[in-house]
C-alpha cells in the first residue's frame, strides 16, 4: 500500500478540470463530422452510407479496438505522457483532415483521430482514483462524463459557430467552408496538449488495502468471469443502446436540414443549444440519483435509474415519427438528450462504485470497447443505411431514427434489468 499522502485539492482540480477540456475538445473533433456530412457528401460524391462509414468504421472501430491495449499501457505506464500524446495526435488528424483530397485519405485521418481520442477515458478514470480519496471521486468523475454528455449537443453548437466563421474565411483562405472548419477546430488542441504535458505530473499510484497485484489482465478477465452475470448483459446493453444514441447524436443535425427546412449553421445551432440545455439538467440529476442510492446503501437503483433514462431517450427518438415541426422536433431534442444523458452520468459512476482500484481502467475501457465497437461503429452506418435503402424520400432519415430507437428500447431495459438482479453481489466484493 502506498504511504504517499493524497494531492493538494487545488493540484487534483487543476487536473481534473484540464482533463474536462481535453474532453470537451475531444467530442468536438469526435462529432464535427457529423454537422459536416451533407457539405462532404456533395464535395465527394458519395452518400450517407459512406458518411455513417467514416464516423462508425473510420472512428468508431479503431477507437474501440484501441481502448483495451490503450487500458492495459495506463495501468502500467506514465498516464500523464500518454494523454499528452494522444491529444497531438487527434488534433493533428481532424486538420489534417480538412485536406483530404478524397474519401480514402479523409477515412484514414479519421483512423488517426480514434487512435489518439482512445486513450482519454480509461486514462482519466484511473488518475483521478489517484487524486482523490474514495468519498471524493464522484465529482470529478460525474463532471468529467458530464462533459460527454454536454458535448454530445454541444460540439454542434460550436461546430455551427466553425461553420459560419469559415464560410466568412473560405473565399480568403482558399478552402471550402467544411474543411476549413475541421482546420479550425483542430487547432486548440494543439495548444492544449503541449500544456498539459508541461503543467501536470504524473501522480503516484494509490494502493487501497487489498488490491495490490490486482493489475494484470489476466486477473482481470478472472475477475469479469466470476461476474459475468453482471458485467455481461450489463456491458451488452451500453452496446445495444449506443447503436440508437449515437445514430441520433450523428444524424439529427442533418435530419433537422432534410425533414425540417433548417440550414446548416441553423441545425447545428439548435440541436447544440437544446441538447446542451437538456445535458445540464441530466448533468447534475443523474449522478444526484446515483450518490442518493449509495448514500442509502442502494446502489443497484442506480442500475434500475440508468434502465429508465435510457428508456426514455429511446421513447423519444422514436417519437420523431410524430413530430410535424421544429417545434416537436426541439422537444424531442431535449428529451432524449435528457434521457441518455443517464449513460454518462450514471454508468461510469456504477462500474467506479464497484470495480477494484487496479482494474478500474481495464473494466472502463472494455464497457466502452463494448458500446463503441456496436453502437458507434454500426449505429450511425446502420441508421444511413436505413435512410439510403429501406425508407425514401426527405424524411428517410427521420424514419430510420425513429425505428431503430423504437427496436432498441426493449433490448437495452430488459439487458439492465438482468443485470441488475447480480449488482448486489459484485459490490459486496468490491467492499
Amino acid at each position: 500500500m502506498t504511504a504517499t499522502p493524497w494531492p493538494s485539492l487545488r493540484r487534483a482540480w487543476y487536473v481534473a478540470g484540464l482533463l474536462c477540456l481535453i474532453a470537451a475538445l475531444s467530442y468536438l473533433d469526435r462529432y464535427i463530422i457529423a454537422l459536416l456530412a451533407d457539405p462532404i457528401i456533395r464535395d465527394m460524391g458519395i452518400d450517407a452510407t459512406a458518411i455513417g462509414l467514416l464516423i462508425g468504421l473510420g472512428f468508431g472501430l479503431l477507437y474501440a479496438l484501441s481502448g483495451v491495449p490503450v487500458a492495459y499501457l495506463i495501468d502500467r505506464g506514465t498516464r500523464v505522457r500518454i494523454v499528452g500524446v494522444g491529444v497531438i495526435i487527434w488534433s493533428l488528424s481532424t486538420v489534417a483532415s480538412g485536406f483530404a483530397p478524397n474519401f480514402e485519405i479523409l477515412l484514414a485521418t479519421r483512423a488517426g483521430v480514434a487512435i489518439g481520442e482512445a486513450v482519454l477515458v480509461p486514462a482519466t478514470v484511473s488518475i483521478v482514483a489517484d487524486l482523490f480519496p474514495p468519498e471524493k471521486r464522484a465529482l470529478p468523475i460525474g463532471l468529467f462524463m458530464a462533459v460527454s454528455t454536454l458535448m454530445a449537443s454541444g460540439a454542434f453548437l460550436i461546430g455551427a459557430y466553425a461553420f459560419e466563421l469559415a464560410t466568412i474565411l473560405s473565399p480568403d483562405l482558399g478552402l471550402s467552408p467544411w474543411r476549413l472548419t475541421l482546420v479550425i477546430v483542430g487547432v486548440p488542441g494543439l495548444i492544449l496538449g503541449p500544456l498539459w504535458l508541461l503543467s501536470v505530473a504524473e501522480p503516484d499510484r494509490v494502493e487501497e488495502p487489498g488490491q495490490a497485484g490486482q493489475t494484470s489482465v489476466t486477473v482481470a478477465f478472472a475477475y469479469l468471469r466470476r461476474h459475468w452475470r453482471f458485467y455481461l448483459p450489463f456491458y451488452l446493453s451500453f452496446g445495444v443502446s449506443a447503436l440508437a444514441s449515437y445514430s441520433f447524436i450523428a444524424w439529427t443535425a442533418t435530419m433537422l436540414t432534410r425533414s425540417y427546412g433548417q440550414s446548416i449553421a441553423d441545425a447545428g445551432a439548435i440541436f447544440g443549444f437544446v441538447g446542451v440545455v437538456a445535458a445540464a439538467i441530466a448533468a447534475v440529476f443523474w449522478p444526484a440519483i446515483s450518490a442518493w442510492t449509495i448514500k442509502r446503501d442502494r446502489a443497484e437503483l442506480a442500475v434500475l435509474a440508468l434502465a429508465v433514462g435510457l428508456g426514455i431517450g429511446h421513447a423519444a427518438v422514436a417519437a420523431f415519427l410524430l413530430t410535424g415541426d421544429i417545434d416537436g422536433a426541439i422537444a424531442v431534442i431535449a428529451i432524449a438528450t435528457f434521457g441518455y444523458g443517464a449513460a454518462g452520468g450514471l454508468a461510469v459512476l456504477i462500474i467506479q462504485h464497484i470495480a477494484p482500484p487496479r482494474m478500474r481502467a481495464k473494466i472502463t475501457s472494455l464497457y466502452v470497447l463494448v458500446g463503441n465497437l456496436v453502437g458507434l461503429t454500426c449505429g450511425p452506418a446502420l441508421s444511413a443505411w436505413m435512410s439510403d435503402t429501406v425508407f425514401t424520400g426527405g424524411d428517410a432519415l427521420r424514419q430510420s431514427l425513429s425505428v431503430l430507437a423504437l427496436v432498441m428500447l426493449p433490448l437495452t431495459v430488459g439487458l439492465i434489468l438482468l443485470a441488475m438482479t447480480a449488482h448486489r453481489r459484485v459490490a459486496d466484493e468490491g467492499r
